[in-house]
């Protein structure tokens, strides 16, 4: 019976030695972030921002544009500004797929800005985002091509201590409980 628990310890010993020296995300997290990597490419973008992206490397916390948490091995961060242009300038116009970031539960800084980003997919725009996303406190909107129909879907987002919505297509400002503060185009 000793020999057992010694072999059961060993190996108890082996599986937090591997699992300690492997920083590694979830696979679930992973397949999300190669599914925004083909989401950017079916526009015909982000091909060199995303080459290092790859099914093969099984460690997404140690691409490019992506943080994960020491502790969680989650993904807390992801920099995804400017990966819908070739030289600053734009590919094509995308609307948001809000189901790609919604394995990120403990996501916590998102960067979408700069992408040309024009609305959400039916059914899959910021309210989606803003249910599934219960960490998230900033999130970067600027530089796309957003209108004054996405801003009352804003509200949902709980958790946000930091909004950046410059240089899109509004008429009003909004704040986020739904009130129209003034009717100036905001750039």
């Amino acid at each position: 019976m000793k020999m057992r628990q010694m072999w059961v310890w060993m190996l108890l010993m082996a599986l937090a030695f591997v699992n300690e020296r492997c920083h590694c995300c979830l696979e679930e997290e992973r397949i999300s972030l190669l599914e925004i990597k083909a989401w950017f490419s079916h526009a015909g973008a982000g091909s060199h921002e995303l080459e290092g992206w790859d099914k093969g490397h099984f460690n997404c916390c140690n691409w490019d544009m992506v943080v994960c948490d020491n502790t969680t091995n989650r993904v807390i961060k992801l920099y995804l500004s400017f990966v819908n242009s070739e030289f600053l300038n734009a590919v094509e116009d995308l609307d948001l797929n809000a189901s790609l970031f919604l394995p990120f539960k403990e996501l916590e800084n998102l960067d979408l800005s700069g992408n040309q980003l024009v609305g959400g997919l039916k059914n899959q725009g910021f309210q989606v985002l803003a249910s599934g996303l219960r960490n998230l406190k900033e999130l970067y909107l600027n530089d796309n091509k957003f209108n004054d129909s996405i801003l009352t879907s804003l509200s949902g987002f709980s958790t946000l201590k930091s909004l950046y919505l410059s240089n899109n297509r509004f008429t009003v400002t909004i704040d986020l409980k739904g009130r129209v503060i003034n009717h100036s185009y905001l750039g």
